[in-house]
């Protein structure tokens, strides 16, 4: 069994104004990024990963780039 992980801030874990739902996207995210924190899962990855649709994955990407939390580079997503 292969293990990854990831880190996230405890001041994301604890924002009340961040979803739960985006706060594990944050997480899954976060164990797909490399040392510079940067990932690039599909939609369709981290929809099975959750298991929730495409649609509520871009609809949760859509409220963390608002939070300031990640930023889109061509193709691949800077978390922070």
């Amino acid at each position: 069994m292969s293990y990854s992980y990831g880190i996230v801030s405890r001041d994301i874990i604890l924002d009340p104004d961040i979803t739960l739902q985006a706060k594990g996207l944050y997480s899954a995210l976060a164990c797909y990024a490399n040392k510079e924190r940067t990932c690039f899962p599909s939609i369709s990855t981290l929809s099975n990963d959750l298991n929730v649709s495409e649609r509520t994955i871009k609809r949760l990407i859509k409220e963390l780039k608002t939070k300031n939390l990640i930023k889109r580079m061509g193709r691949k997503l800077l978390i922070k």
